[in-house]
């Protein structure tokens, strides 16, 4: 009889990053049968040299598939990490991987997102599909397209998750590794196949303070109107002309994290979460996501209490439709991390933890958007990837 699914996490925060990432792969190894590793997730902090980090993963892993990228800051079975490697193995007997691979984000993402799912789809024939778990350059916008090039090969009921690496909050390149690759602007994903589950849970914990105001001019990530006005009204309406220009200069603040804006969702209650990360002198707001034209939007506000409500109640979510939970991947917004705080970032993957047992190998990180699947992930019918959230994957029978 084959084992049971079965994960493991091992981690580093050496200095040097061909240690790093020799070390964090090399204790993942040490409590799973090598030859039963399916895939490798490797998630590492953007301030290391990105191809000695990849080669020191490589070296540990010889040549099972791996997948990963940089982040905003690491989740290790400790709590939260900075300037460190975390790597998560899948192990079975039963459950098939495949990687696949787009590139020219920026020229194509619809086609970057359609070449990922084929390339992942035409390795692994097996009808049982699990799901399709995508990692992203994080200073792309346009993932809108993206997931849609994933949909024509998965299908529109296919489960496609997903995040977007980052570079600690530099917004400068992020990185993506596919197998021994290193990439910037692309898309990297595995599809997961036989009779195992994947749970999925994805909450934000923010909740709306303004009118609803239409978006009337936007561009990609850029809002420029609402209603016909300088986007930046919505903030100058709640928090003084001052505080705008307070904002402009010193850009993604804590404040400006505590309250994003939300577009509003199909249904009355969901709202597809974006933060500003720039406040520009004529009035438009930069943001962390594609602004979708057209769409209803308020202004919102979170706390810390609310944030570690929706981290729990993501962990259930995910954990429900699960027998036996084997191992959890979380992704948690990069904005949230600096709404919480260290402290309070500590506490919520802590409530995650007891939720889920004190045995079961927990790994992840800090990330510039999340993809799930609910309603929350459709606007005016086209599938869309939130940010601001803490999208937690379960993996299990």
């Amino acid at each position: 009889m084959p084992q049971p699914l079965s994960c493991a996490v091992g981690w580093s925060a050496a200095e040097d990053p061909l240690q790093a990432g020799a070390e964090a792969a090399a204790r993942a190894l040490e409590t799973v049968a090598k030859p039963r590793v399916k895939l490798a997730l490797a998630f590492a902090s953007s301030w290391f040299g990105q191809a000695e980090l990849l080669q020191g993963l490589r070296s540990s892993l010889g040549a099972i598939p791996l997948i990963g990228g940089s982040t905003a800051g690491e989740i290790t079975p400790t709590g939260p990490g900075q300037r460190s490697c975390v790597v998560f193995l899948l192990a079975s007997e039963a459950v098939s991987c495949s990687v696949g691979l787009g590139t020219g984000l920026s020229d194509d993402p619809r086609e970057a997102g359609h070449r990922a799912a084929f390339t992942a789809a035409r390795a692994l024939p097996d009808p049982r599909r699990m799901g399709f778990l995508f990692l992203g350059d994080g200073l792309a916008t346009s993932y809108t397209n993206v997931v849609r090039g994933m949909q024509e090969v998965l299908g529109g009921n296919g489960l496609i998750i997903g995040a977007l690496t980052g570079d600690d909050l530099r917004f400068a390149q992020t990185f993506q590794y596919a197998d021994e690759r290193l990439l910037s602007q692309a898309v990297v994903g595995a599809l997961f196949a036989g009779p195992a589950k994947i749970g999925v849970g994805i909450e934000h914990g923010f909740a709306p303070i303004s009118k609803p105001r239409r978006i009337t001019r936007a561009h990609a990530n850029v809002l420029e109107a609402l209603d016909h006005q300088p986007a930046a009204s919505v903030y100058e309406e709640y928090f003084g002309a001052d505080a705008v220009g307070r904002l402009q200069q010193e850009g993604l603040t804590r404040e400006a994290i505590a309250y994003p804006l939300g577009m509003q969702c199909e249904a009355p209650d969901r709202w597809l979460l974006r933060n500003v990360v720039a406040f520009r002198h004529d009035g438009s707001l930069a943001c962390n996501g594609e602004i979708l034209e057209g769409s209803w939007l308020q202004l919102m506000i979170g706390s810390r209490e609310l944030a570690l409500e929706a981290a729990e109640a993501a962990a259930q979510q995910a954990v429900k439709p699960l027998h036996r939970v084997a191992g959890l991947l979380v992704f948690d917004s990069a904005a949230r991390r600096r709404l919480l705080g260290e402290h309070h970032a500590a506490m919520e993957m802590a409530r995650i933890r007891r939720l889920v047992g004190a045995s079961v190998p927990v790994a992840g990180c800090y990330t510039y958007g999340e993809q799930g699947p609910v309603d929350s992930a459709l606007v005016a019918g086209r599938a869309a990837v939130q940010t601001g959230s803490v999208l937690i994957v379960a993996f299990g029978e």
